[in-house]
């Protein structure tokens, strides 16, 4: 059988599939550079190994011994080995919540309504997503709090807290900026396209380029496990990966590529109980996974070393 019309046929779907996530995220983009014209050098540049470290070189960010932070939510953190072990892996794992604010947090999450990607302007709470799943010809793979964050008093003291600020200080080296603050619900959905997939970050390796130098914080609200929307990474990929995946305009990969460039002792599957906190440099290539057994709530805030369009803050946008 001659399989190069079916090659040729593979090429033409992954082309057009490319060019249709392109044009989803057109809008995003344009508010993007519309809010920062800079954010155009950033987007193009910041994908590139060594103009990330001539950005480093010529603001002077070499990383920092992290200060000590006295008062702080989370106790117990080695500063230093979060920070030494993000600069070395891209992510670090061990941070922990104190059961009462992850009560609290939940709380706010299951009396709060949370939105769908899709439909942004229509609220549900998130035990209410299998009647809104019944109006609908896919399920809602995420729920999103967008600003509504800002009324968790327990969301907006952590983001104050010195052990991240003092982490990201470190690893940025400089001042860091709060610069996205996102709570959201991934749920068990069976009715999904490759568009959802995409647009909600699951099953799908990609690096992100916020900034120049940004530090993201993962907090666990629920348990996960590898069937419950656990986090995944591929260990020390914002230090090394080929050219090809730098000179792209894509910043995701397909999974099997990435075990041959990178081996599949690289990749990284993180479980835990409520209130399980990582560090992740954003740049590393991960992924959500999508829930088959029960419902994940996350929180993220990450930091960074400049403002970003105030449309990327609560990811309304992207």
């Amino acid at each position: 059988m001659d399989v190069a019309p079916m090659r040729i046929y593979a090429a033409a779907l992954n082309k057009a599939s490319v060019i249709e996530r392109v044009r989803a995220r057109a809008p995003t983009y344009w508010c993007y550079l519309r809010d920062k014209p800079s954010w155009l050098v950033m987007f193009l540049f910041a994908r590139i190994l060594l103009a990330r470290r001539i950005e480093r070189w010529l603001n002077r960010a070499a990383y920092r011994e992290a200060l000590p932070a006295p008062e702080s939510l989370l106790s117990g953190v080695d500063l230093n080995r979060v920070v030494g072990e993000i600069i070395t892996h891209g992510v670090s794992v061990g941070l922990q919540l104190p059961t009462p604010i992850v009560r609290e947090i939940v709380d706010f999450a299951q009396s709060t309504p949370c939105f769908s990607r899709d439909r942004q302007q229509q609220g549900f709470l998130p035990t209410d997503v299998t009647e809104v799943n019944r109006t609908r010809d896919r399920d809602v793979v995420a729920g999103y709090y967008f600003d509504a964050v800002e009324k968790s008093p327990a969301i907006v003291q952590l983001s104050k807290d010195a052990v991240l600020i003092n982490i990201a200080r470190a690893y940025i080296g400089n001042e860091p900026i709060l610069i996205r603050i996102r709570l959201w619900w991934n749920f068990p959905a069976i009715r999904v396209s490759d568009a959802d997939l995409h647009a909600n970050a699951q099953e799908r390796f990609h690096f992100d380029m916020n900034g120049w130098r940004t530090l993201k914080f993962f907090f666990y609200l629920t348990p996960t496990n590898d069937r419950g929307g656990a986090h995944r990474c591929i260990v020390g990929s914002h230090k090394r990966r080929p050219i090809r995946h730098q000179l792209t305009p894509l910043v995701g990969r397909a999974t099997d590529e990435l075990e041959a460039s990178f081996g599949k002792d690289r990749f990284l599957t993180i479980m835990g109980d409520a209130g399980l906190g990582f560090a992740e440099e954003p740049f590393v290539f991960h992924t959500g996974s999508l829930c088959k057994d029960q419902p994940r709530l996350i929180l993220e805030l990450e930091y960074g070393s400049s403002t970003v369009s105030p449309n990327y803050r609560y990811g309304r946008f992207g």
